[in-house]
């Protein structure tokens, strides 16, 4: 470079567009933090140095690059082995620049030995698939029953899992039945043998819940667990589950699907029932308020018949009576009184019909000088001298007595 080419470096024109270290150093932070958020990488430890801070730094290679890696104490402290420097491995995490030294590097979050690099990317997919469907989603858990009767249990015939379960259960709720149905949990035959059992509980429908798992292991002898049969199998049984697979540290597909993750077989032992002293307690405690309400109400009764027998009519019930009796009398004076006002009024009513019909009555009619003409024998009403007949005998009704008559003459008007 001649003393030109520095002087037109540094004239007037571009000084605007200079920038210090400290800013480049930020701009390249800035697009490799939003690039590389969560990344997979696999590589060989090298230059392996865990800090007394607990920290962890090391540098992961292959045979074309190298990339600087930090993994924390609080993440680190997850880890299921030791590691050391040869060794290779499948790392979670992001990508980002430590500005003080101007390098890049990953901070690492998850960290498995590269052997398991394919079971872990199986694990994560098969996770992500069934998450999509709404099969983790807390409103499709079920709750447990509080007081089960019968709990089944699906896990290895021989294996500890089931005598820490065994008894604990005979400890604290001995009052619980079990049924186990002995089944395979590692191995590949195993996925098929934990299905037809969760399948057989769903189908008898006797048990209230179901424990499904096994002792601590590796992430191969777990894998049975992580398979989307028995996920699904889980999923579609008819009564609530509790997952128990492994240690507390260990996650597996069946523990995001169950309705309820037990972080060992004896933890879902003291989940799946409340223990028979928890039992007693209880129901002393409601007897004891049960005996309390019920000696309130009685108390209460017994003010309420003292107030009652303080009363006029319990001290002096002869008199009670007595009054009692002076008030029907007097209500029965007001009914005779009624029934012979009534009486009256429909004897004055019965009187004037009684004169309309005499006034109307035909005899009474006859008294006034009016008769009556009938054809004999027949005695059939004559309104008409068409129906006299000269020489031909007719009756005539007086108000006293009846006359036979003979017309001799019939004159019509």
């Amino acid at each position: 470079m001649t003393v030109d080419d520095y002087t037109s470096l540094s004239s007037p024109d571009d000084m605007t567009s200079v920038l210090t270290v400290s800013q480049i150093t930020a701009q390249v932070k800035s697009v490799l933090d939003g690039t590389f958020q969560s990344v997979l990488v696999e590589g060989e430890i090298s230059n392996f140095l865990h800090h007394s801070s607990g920290h962890m730094y090391f540098t992961l290679k292959d045979d074309k690059a190298e990339l600087r890696a930090v993994m924390f104490q609080g993440d680190n402290s997850r880890l299921k082995f030791v590691p050391e420097g040869g060794m290779k491995v499948l790392v979670r995490g992001k990508v980002t620049v430590y500005e003080a030294r101007g390098v890049y590097q990953i901070i690492i979050k998850e960290m498995e030995t590269a052997g398991l690099g394919a079971l872990y990317l199986a694990f994560e997919a098969l996770k992500k698939k069934l998450a999509s469907e709404g099969l983790f989603e807390e409103e499709k858990k079920r709750p447990l029953p509080p007081y089960p009767a019968i709990v089944g249990v699906i896990t290895s015939g021989t294996g500890a899992a089931l005598q820490d379960i065994l008894n604990i259960l005979s400890r604290r709720a001995p009052h619980v039945s079990i049924v186990v149905r002995p089944t395979l949990v590692q191995g590949k035959e195993a996925t098929e043998d934990i299905v037809t059992a969760i399948q057989e509980f769903s189908q008898w429908g006797g048990a209230d819940v179901l424990i499904v798992g096994r002792g601590g292991g590796s992430i191969e002898d777990l894998w049975c667990f992580n398979e989307e049969s028995v996920a699904r199998a889980i999923t579609d049984c008819s009564v609530p589950v509790i997952s128990a697979v492994g240690h507390e540290t260990d996650f597996t597909i069946s523990d995001f699907v169950a309705d309820v993750r037990a972080p060992t077989p004896s933890a879902a032992a003291e989940i799946v029932s409340p223990s028979l002293d928890d039992l007693l307690a209880y129901l002393n405690e409601a007897e004891r308020r049960i005996a309390e309400a019920v000696g309130r109400r009685i108390e209460i009764a017994w003010q309420k018949l003292d107030g009652l027998t303080a009363r006029y009519g319990f001290q002096q019930p002869q008199n009670l009576v007595d009054e009692k009796f002076r008030y029907l009398n007097e209500v029965e004076k007001r009914i005779d009184q009624q029934i012979e006002f009534i009486l009256s009024l429909q004897q004055s009513k019965f009187q004037g019909l009684n004169d309309r019909l005499f006034s109307a009555s035909p005899k009474n009619i006859l008294k006034r000088g009016y008769s009556i003409l009938h054809t004999l024998p027949e005695r059939q009403i004559m309104a008409s001298v068409e129906k006299l007949k000269v020489g031909e005998e007719f009756g005539v009704i007086m108000s006293d007595g009846e006359v036979t008559a003979i017309p001799k003459e019939i004159h019509e008007k």
